[in-house]
């Protein structure tokens, strides 16, 4: 029932194309999934052999059912709250387990009715109350190695926002929502002063206009973008300045770029980088942010991170290790 293609799409679309290459696979989608503000569509990123599954006029849950009925799935997968409750609310065959992973906070009416849980991060399983009775387990999400660009692409890339060699680029992105800090980010870096640096935000959303008015000359709005992690390749320096991150998947695909990276001690954020990093400052602390942006700047030089516990192909291992042990009654 998404409108949009994310953080949680790209999950959903990147673990089906996995699954499907010893499954059959069906996604199922709301009649409509383009997001109005940006145009990014979850549908052009689902290709065969997944099968895609578009509600039509008569509803969600009627075509929902309709599915239920032909395809005949071994387990239900949802990943939404509101698309989780319904199903929960509609009859399906015994034995067909309901998984939901938890890409948010857990909600009581949404999720209660599933037969198990995946969390992304620890603290959400920390939040489930006791009076959930399913199953659950933590799985990280991942992230896939891509091409590193040439110097001379790398050069390209930079070049089209007027950025030379010689420039230190600091770069965050994310919709453009109060909880992910972009504000805090540009009050650090006006105060940071730094030399010869500029600041690039990837993004949109309705905090926008806000930002850019924070903003000044030394500081970059290029909007959506279609291939963020590409992106990442012209920086040197990532930040994630969120007041709350429920995994932080920008973070780690700027660590897969080996760049150096600070983030705040939030949420799912400390899944992925070890509690006494020098690399995390507290939520909302600017003159921490300060602090923390004239370090990168003075270090200047390639991150160096481990990255195996987020490889992809293990992660869909541990998913369906845990759907078959659901469909073997092992936590009945």
């Amino acid at each position: 029932m998404t409108h949009e293609f994310s953080g949680t799409e790209r999950y959903v679309t990147e673990l089906a194309a996995m699954q499907a290459r010893h499954h059959d696979v069906c996604i199922h989608v709301a009649r409509r999934t383009d997001d109005p503000l940006t145009g990014s569509d979850i549908a052009p990123h689902i290709a065969a052999p997944v099968r895609m599954i578009r509600a039509g006029y008569g509803g969600y849950c009627v075509s929902y059912l309709k599915t239920l009925g032909s395809f005949r799935p071994d387990v239900v997968h949802t990943h939404l709250g509101k698309s989780t409750f319904r199903l929960g609310l509609l009859p399906r065959p015994r034995r067909v387990p309901l998984v939901a992973t938890l890409h948010s906070r857990f909600r009581k009416r949404a999720y209660n009715r599933c037969d198990a849980l995946i969390c992304i991060a620890r603290w959400q399983e920390a939040e489930i109350p006791p009076s959930f009775r399913g199953a659950r387990t933590v799985i990280g999400n991942w992230t896939h190695a891509r091409p590193r660009p040439t110097p001379a692409e790398r050069q390209r890339m930079r070049a089209q926002f007027g950025i030379g060699d010689s420039t230190f680029l600091i770069g965050a992105g994310g919709r453009m929502i109060p909880k992910k800090g972009f504000d805090i980010l540009l009050r650090a870096f006006q105060q940071a002063a730094l030399p010869d640096a500029r600041l690039i935000l990837f993004g949109d959303g309705p905090e926008r206009a806000r930002l850019e008015a924070m903003g000044g000359g030394h500081v970059i709005f290029p909007g959506f973008r279609t291939d963020f992690p590409s992106d990442l390749y012209m920086l040197d320096g990532f930040v994630m300045p969120s007041l709350h991150e429920a995994f932080g998947l920008a973070l780690l695909e700027a660590m897969s770029a080996d760049l150096p990276v600070i983030a705040t001690a939030a949420g799912g954020v400390l899944d992925i980088l070890d509690p006494s990093s020098p690399s995390l400052v507290p939520p909302g602390d600017v003159a921490a942010m300060t602090r923390a942006l004239r370090h990168m700047h003075t270090q200047q030089g390639p991150g160096h991170w481990d990255m195996q516990r987020f490889n992809p192909e293990h992660q869909a291992r541990l998913i369906e290790a845990f759907y078959n042990r659901l469909r073997a009654g092992a936590y009945a």
